[in-house]
């Protein structure tokens, strides 16, 4: 049992009280969730406003308003928990809800997080693990704007950052998050088909097809803040689903507030990841369609049209977004948007098929029973409304990637390079189950009239799709757009040391010591490759010339996109300190040699060179010399751990 000063003790405080409270009243998993990850996101907004507390305070109150309630739990009436034990209906609750989220948060947190240079993961790691968050991250009360975001704070309190960089804490964060996001999931996918099974499938679907078009979302997205964020809003939008049950209007008092309720989750949640604003407009959007065709009223139906082309007309008023310049100098292999004009207006088309997307199967499947349900739905099949509002999301994401003034709504609110994530707002690993579910009981209802083939056609599919997502497939040795993220979960974190920013660690202490001597330093930069750049980059004062720019990072185009002209400079003393000067370089971080090391996931993903780290022993940078250096005015100062660090020799005094 941890102690009130063990770092994790807040955590398993954090965590417990709204489970121990949700199930001594028989609250849903949605308000234990709303209560326990609300609470952490409020915290991070209220400190936001003018003469507020600090986080560190703010949390501090929490830990002491759980441990209240854990105690109000435990104490009023007591008798009570032997009857809410024996309840039979719990055994189904812990079966469909809490056992599945559980069984992968801990075994994604007993594997550990794979971090990668130059993967998003390792990005994160590298960033957030090495700051105090509590004390440095300040918000944008209104706006979301990463990394300042209330779940990295929170993560920073509940986890005990930022002692060290610790692959365990790391580990037991993605499993945290990998914990509460299925948790919402799994509970709304047994309210709406009662199947204590397709919560086992939610779970699968989950771990095979989410995250990253190119990685596992456990070497990165369980590291940011999209799955909070998320799991506030499938929360939130669990009653509304639910109402949509009804076949007869259940009225304006149930349906309104179950509507609100969504506003204020999905706000917390767009401060969290930004993409999560999507995800709130399209539940909202496809709950009202569904509500209206279950429901019909043409009062409603006009109020809603009318709502929905003031907001087009509105968003075609926008400006474009300030980065959909910069995202045309990424290369043409990266890009996945382009546009075309027609009568003087800005049309866009977009489909993020890099080399692969691992996404794509499960897209292209919850669309497959999009169509499938709204065809049926034609006939006098009259599924339940929170069956045609899933199974409209997937069509919802097409239009906005691909329908003019529609698709506004993407370019002109979120980067360019982010809109892929859309896909995330289907929520496949949710609507695929429900969806299948709903078709299988219809063609079963159909009796002799449907083939056999076809009543089994749903479970076909299914199976079909989780064979994609876990088989590799390969076409003439490369992966195909059908890659599966299985290799990338078997991947072992200790294969990728090489790559995880602990061989340049040691150095990072006489870095932090040059700073705390010379407080000018501050703001000066630092010459190195880019990875060592990545990695010092966020750890001490000094600003790396060359970090992780994703638009120059193989070894062929890091020469000229982040060293532009400094394979010329060498030529001469002369020109090689007019370059550093230019650049502002105070200290030069030199390598003795690169181990040779070819990354899996590179390979596997293709979506960075393989061998990129070791690549880095030819640029030009590492010709470098003592003897150079010191005719243009550096001095070697530091030679341990296989790094070189030169420092600009001070001019002498007038």
């Amino acid at each position: 049992m941890p102690s009130l000063t063990d770092p994790f003790a807040p955590l398993v405080l954090a965590v417990a009280a709204p489970l121990l409270w949700g199930w001594r009243w028989r609250r849903p998993t949605w308000q234990v969730l709303l209560l326990g990850l609300g609470a952490w996101a409020a915290i991070g907004w209220l400190c936001l406003l003018p003469q507020g507390p600090s986080l560190r305070r703010c949390y501090g109150l929490l830990v002491l308003l759980e441990l209240l309630l854990v105690l109000l739990v435990l104490v009023i009436r007591p008798q009570r928990w032997a009857e809410r034990l024996a309840d039979p209906g719990l055994g189904r609750a812990v079966m469909g809800v809490l056992a599945p989220p559980l069984v992968c948060a801990v075994a994604l947190g007993l594997h550990g997080v794979v971090l990668e240079f130059p993967s998003d993961g390792f990005i994160y790691y590298t960033k957030y693990f090495g700051s105090d968050l509590l004390e440095s991250v300040r918000f944008d009360p209104l706006r979301y704007g990463s990394p300042a975001n209330w779940f990295f704070t929170a993560a920073s309190f509940l986890l005990g950052f930022p002692e060290g960089l610790d692959h365990g804490r790391v580990s037991l964060l993605a499993g945290l998050n990998t914990f509460l996001v299925l948790l919402a999931s799994c509970q709304l996918t047994l309210r709406l088909t009662g199947r204590v099974a397709l919560s086992w499938l939610t779970a699968l679907l989950f771990l095979l097809g989410m995250g990253h078009q190119n990685f596992s979302f456990f070497h990165q997205i369980a590291l940011n803040g999209t799955l909070p964020g998320m799991t506030l809003i499938v929360a939130a939008a669990t009653p509304l689903l639910g109402l949509l049950q009804a076949p007869r209007w259940p009225g304006w008092r149930r349906v309104l507030p179950a509507t609100l309720l969504l506003l204020p989750a999905g706000f917390l949640g767009y401060h969290a990841h930004g993409v999560t604003s999507y995800l709130t407009l399209n539940l909202l959007v496809v709950c009202v369609v569904a509500g209206l065709l279950v429901w019909p009223s043409r009062r409603r139906l006009a109020a809603a049209a009318g709502v929905a082309v003031l907001l087009l007309l509105a968003l075609n008023r926008l400006p474009w977004q300030r980065k959909l310049e910069a995202f045309y100098n990424w290369p043409e292999t990266m890009r996945f948007v382009h546009d075309y004009r027609v009568l003087a207006h800005r049309f866009f088309y977009f489909w993020p098929s890099l080399p692969v997307a691992t996404w794509e199967p499960a897209f292209l499947a919850a669309l497959g029973f999009s169509f499938a349900c709204w065809w049926h739905w034609r006939g006098r099949w009259r599924p339940p409304g929170s069956v045609l509002a899933l199974a409209l999301l997937p069509p919802l994401v097409l239009l906005e990637w691909w329908v003019p003034f529609v698709n506004d709504l993407v370019f002109k609110l979120i980067e360019p390079d982010s809109a892929y994530r859309l896909v995330w707002t289907t929520l496949f690993w949710v609507s695929i189950p429900v969806m299948a579910w709903a078709l299988e009981g219809r063609l079963r209802r159909a009796g002799g009239r449907a083939p056999a083939w076809v009543r089994r056609l749903p479970v076909a599919t299914i199976a079909g799709l989780i064979a994609v997502l876990a088989i590799p497939v390969q076409v003439r040795g490369r992966p195909n757009v059908f890659v599966s993220k299985l290799p990338h979960l078997l991947t072992r974190p200790g294969e990728v040391r090489q790559a995880d920013g602990t061989t340049i660690e040691p150095i990072l202490g006489r870095l932090q010591a040059f700073c705390d001597r010379d407080p000018r330093l501050g703001g000066r930069m630092l010459l190195s490759d880019p990875y060592v750049g990545a990695v010092v980059g966020w750890r001490q004062c000094l600003a790396p010339v060359a970090a992780r720019d994703i638009t120059k990072l193989a070894a062929w185009t890091v020469e000229d996109g982040q060293y532009p002209g400094l394979r010329r400079a060498l030529a001469s003393p002369s020109r090689l300190r007019a370059w550093l000067d230019a650049h502002g370089v105070e200290l030069v971080l030199l390598r003795d040699r690169y181990v040779p090391y070819v990354s899996r996931i590179g390979q596997a993903s293709n979506h960075w060179q393989p061998d990129l780290l070791s690549r880095y022993a030819d640029l030009s940078l590492n010709s470098l010399s003592t003897a150079q250096l010191e005719r243009v005015g550096f001095r070697l100062v530091a030679h341990e751990h296989g790094m070189r660090i030169y420092r600009r020799v001070p001019a002498a005094p007038g």
